[in-house]
């Protein structure tokens, strides 16, 4: 008869002796696994940090790209009310005189006015030309003065004409504005029946009544007259836009435009920051503790190392400006033991504030600039297949061969089980059969004449 539990034969725990026996095997090769598996999640979390310092180091180098951010302007129009302006990079600092004499208008026209204007008004069309180009809408007999304006304003070969009703004490009337301003902006009107005379009462001839004249701007720049379609002004001052606010040709106001020194060196400031945090990240992620014999999570790594290379060789690297080789510390920015930059703040605010063109060709000279270098740098390894994306990929490779192994020896682990319990359990059938023989030949020898039981 077969036993029904293990170790009843011999009297053993065979379950916790195959399960001491199973984890003797499978304890030190999960503690590998977990510790390769906690290696690699170090890594990409190590290299998640180092992109994000990445992504900021580049952030601040585009900034750098730009001449409009790095050659900045400060405006000033003295409180005045009749304009605001804005100044770029290619402006001149100085001082204008300003005066505005006329904004520059809109026309509008009005149709002649209706006592219900849910009404229709007449049925054919009516046709619009604004500073050359001609379109035309098609009115129905039960057209609203609301149908006709929505006619308008939503035909999609529109030239420029805005169309609402406007309500008064009179009545209703549909008003047509022209939406750009300026005398070259000025509406035709014609309207055209299909039957009688409704739509020529309304919008023809001396019933369109001009609310509006259209009108050019005219404003005197240090006593020079300009006229224009705008009120806002390009291109009468290098590099500056006018946007006029007021007119009154008997005031004068100043326009003051300045170097923006504070804004530059701030721009200039946060790049060497950003470089430095950088610096900083790849050397905690690289390091080496002796006391703890403790290694980060890309000490040694490769990537790390090609990239400090090619980061302390662009610092270094000398930018064409108008002929002249220049670098860095001609701007008071130099590179200290640690690999990381400072600012000598004297040297370079008097780079921003008198040689502006060495700062923008140091940083800005397309291609070669250090701003372009630097982002080309940052974007073969945080790009799309870049180096960064590559050996997460590695990783996440790794990841799985390493879930692959955990789990053919997991299985492993159970045949082993298996097959020890098995083992044991046939050892234990023995050992009872054995002892039930034992016990049986003892109570025979027992019952021979002449033997005495004790």
């Amino acid at each position: 008869m077969a036993l029904t539990a293990t170790g009843i034969g011999s009297g053993l725990d065979i379950s916790s002796i195959v399960s001491v026996l199973v984890d003797a095997e499978k304890s030190p090769k999960e503690t590998l696994f977990t510790q390769k598996e906690n290696k690699i999640s170090a890594k990409v979390s190590g290299i998640g940090t180092l992109k994000s310092a990445l992504s900021k180091f580049q952030d601040a180098a585009v900034k750098l790209q730009s001449g409009e951010l790095l050659n900045q302007r400060t405006v000033s129009n003295g409180g005045s009310s009749y304009f605001t302006a804005t100044a770029d990079q290619y402006s001149q600092p100085g001082n204008y005189s300003i005066k505005v004499e006329q904004l520059a208008k809109s026309q509008k026209l009005a149709g002649a006015t209706v006592a219900d204007p849910t009404q229709g008004v007449g049925e054919g069309s009516l046709a619009f030309t604004v500073n050359g180009e001609s379109f035309s809408v098609a009115i129905g007999a039960s057209d609203s003065l609301s149908a006709i304006a929505s006619k308008i304003n939503n035909a999609s070969d529109n030239k420029g004409v805005s169309a609402t009703v406007i309500k008064s004490d009179s009545g209703s009337r549909l008003v047509f504005t022209s939406t750009d301003t300026g005398t070259d902006n000025q509406m035709l009107v014609t309207a055209t029946d299909n039957s009688g005379t409704a739509l020529s009462d309304m919008f023809n001839g001396t019933n369109l009544e001009t609310l509006q004249d259209a009108q050019d701007s005219i404003v005197y720049i240090d006593g020079q007259k300009l006229t224009s379609q705008s009120n806002s002004i390009e291109g009468a001052i290098t590099g500056v836009t006018l946007s006029l606010t007021k007119a009154d040709v008997g005031e004068t106001s100043t326009l003051t435009i300045s170097q923006d020194t504070d804004s530059v060196k701030t721009n200039i400031e946060s790049f060497v920051s950003a470089y430095n945090a950088l610096i900083t990240s790849m050397n905690t992620l690289s390091s080496f503790d002796v006391d703890s014999n403790t290694s980060a999570a890309l000490q040694g790594d490769s990537m790390i190392r090609s990239l400090e290379s090619q980061l302390r060789k662009t610092v270094s690297q000398r930018v064409s400006v108008d002929g002249v080789e220049s670098a860095l510390y001609e701007l008071g920015i130099s590179t200290d033991s640690e690999g990381k930059l400072s600012i000598d703040d004297t040297k370079l605010t008097a780079a921003v504030t008198s040689n502006m063109s060495l700062v923008e060709g140091v940083f800005s000279t397309s291609d070669t600039g250090l701003a372009y270098q630097f982002d080309n740098i940052v974007e073969s390894y945080t790009k799309v297949g870049g180096v960064i994306d590559t050996r997460n990929n590695s990783y996440t490779e790794e990841t799985s061969r390493l879930t692959d192994q955990r789990e053919a020896f997991a299985l492993k682990m159970e045949q082993l089980e298996a097959r020890l319990l098995k083992q044991f359990n046939a050892m234990d059938l023995i050992v009872a059969q054995l002892n039930q023989e034992s016990s049986s030949l003892t109570d025979r020898l027992n019952s021979l004449p002449g033997v005495v039981s004790s």
